[in-house]
């Protein structure tokens, strides 16, 4: 089992229970990203008479498409002697909108999916997720979007040491 394959799961699953939840001022469901955000969409430019495009050094007043989001990250990994390894992955959320109203929406993507890995049994699935889950708001936010993150432990089956057949 990898760190990877995890992610995958944790990708579908997460995208699975998300579907129905409409988030911010524009009511959208929540994108779900592995280890970091996409670039951002660039404007569109008009045709011109040169082969070169103007240089447009800002973006426009417009809605970032990809908020509201959750990144699912690796954090660490370690083997133990029982044979099983725990994998640490951390999600970060964000949505955007007035203070208040993004404060509150991050509250509730980050208690919903706390709520349903909990109630989950696992059957099937690469890893199992153990106690404790932490989880909080930055300190500092960016005015129009609001962010929290979740650190959760997850036990995998390690690989387990061969004898060698003819001495080392």
């Amino acid at each position: 089992m990898t760190p990877e394959l995890l992610m995958e799961k944790l990708q579908q699953y997460l995208q699975e229970i998300t579907k129905n939840i409409l988030l911010g001022p524009r009511k959208l469901q929540p994108n779900i990203y592995k280890v970091d955000l996409p670039a951002r969409a660039t404007p569109e430019y008009d045709d011109q008479e040169t082969d070169i495009k103007p240089v447009n050094t800002t973006f426009p007043d417009e809605p970032d498409e990809r908020f509201p989001f959750i990144i699912i990250a690796f954090s660490n990994a370690e083997d133990n002697e029982e044979g099983f390894q725990t994998l640490q992955m951390d999600f970060i959320f964000a949505c955007e909108g007035e203070v208040r109203d993004a404060y509150m929406d991050v509250l509730h993507l980050m208690e919903h999916v706390r709520i349903s890995l909990l109630r989950e049994t696992y059957n099937g699935w690469p890893a199992r997720l153990t106690r404790p889950i932490t989880r909080g708001l930055n300190d500092e936010q960016v005015v129009g979007h609001w962010m929290g993150y979740m650190s959760t432990t997850w036990e995998a089956p390690s690989i387990e040491q061969e004898v060698w057949k003819h001495g080392y």
